[in-house]
């Protein structure tokens, strides 16, 4: 637990301890990642015999057409890819020893960010949906809360049994934390009667 000491966001308070730092899993980014790969490999062979298609198209002048659009493409697949590790690497949720906090990226200039306290949270819920999320061991906590808040959802993560179980046990701790403080107090304010 001490990994996290260093760590600092805005908003946690000096007393407060970060207990884990979670990501999405790697494979979310790997699947999307060989869409790209598939998608720009399939560009590329179709360009690569359009020629042979259509000879007619071979001419020097149709070269300038076919290398404006290959070019044109990358830059978008580019941009793309980029708008994807943005997404995979800012989306983060933050477990402390006080609340959860859900930091999700949205495209570049939407952020946005919650936080749940344990007192709040009414119910957790960890889904592994399929094979391959079971293989690979990874998928959904939904954590739900009462009042006004959002529920927080912690997509795609690693090892989402051990998360569930995680945030159970912390928010057990702030419950026994409370009462016993609610004890003391109740301790002091007879026994300072008493006398």
């Amino acid at each position: 637990m001490n990994a996290f000491k260093d760590f600092r966001f805005h908003g946690i308070g000096p007393e407060e301890k970060i207990i884990k730092v979670l990501h999405r899993n790697w494979f979310d980014i790997a699947s999307q990642y060989l869409l790209v790969f598939l998608a720009t490999g399939l560009f590329f062979f179709g360009i690569s015999i359009y020629p042979v298609i259509f000879p007619q198209l071979g001419s020097s002048e149709y070269n300038i057409l076919f290398l404006f659009i290959e070019n044109t493409f990358l830059f978008a697949v580019w941009i793309y890819c980029f708008l994807i590790w943005v997404d995979y690497y800012f989306d983060v949720w933050v477990i402390t020893d006080e609340r959860i906090i859900n930091i999700e990226q949205k495209g570049l200039f939407l952020r946005r960010v919650s936080a749940a306290e344990y007192e709040k949270i009414q119910d957790i819920t960890a889904e592994v949906k399929g094979f391959l999320q079971t293989v690979i061991n990874f998928g959904d906590v939904s954590v739900q809360t009462a009042g006004e808040t959002d529920n927080i959802i912690l997509r795609r993560i690693s090892d989402p049994y051990e998360i569930k179980n995680l945030i159970a046990k912390m928010q057990k701790e702030k419950k026994e934390k409370r009462i016993n403080a609610f004890g003391e107090m109740i301790r002091e304010n007879t026994g300072s009667d008493i006398s």
